[in-house]
């Protein structure tokens, strides 16, 4: 049984458990986060991997990527046409 204690909003904390074990990073630390890249024929439609805080990457706010999902992050930045940038008006 997995138990972990939760806050609450306005100051309180309770204990919750359930049956589950904690998933764990490859690293085999307790996993925090779970891979966001969009993998469409998975149900979630995430890959969900787990991860921990030391072995995530994170492109923007509130997305995690594994490390596999990291370089098909930077290979579909690479594809993507750079903007132009605006000519000032004169």
């Amino acid at each position: 049984m997995t138990c972990e204690v939760v806050p609450i909003p306005g100051g309180g904390t309770a204990i919750v458990c359930s049956s589950h074990r904690r998933q764990r990073c490859a690293c085999g630390k307790p996993a925090t986060r779970l891979c966001d890249w969009k993998v469409p024929t998975k149900k979630s439609g995430t890959c969900d991997k787990p991860l921990c805080a030391s072995c995530t990457t994170s492109p923007t706010r509130g997305k995690d990527l594994c490390a596999k999902h990291v370089t098909a992050y930077a290979d579909w930045q690479a594809q993507r046409v750079p903007e132009l940038p605006l000519e000032p008006r004169a």
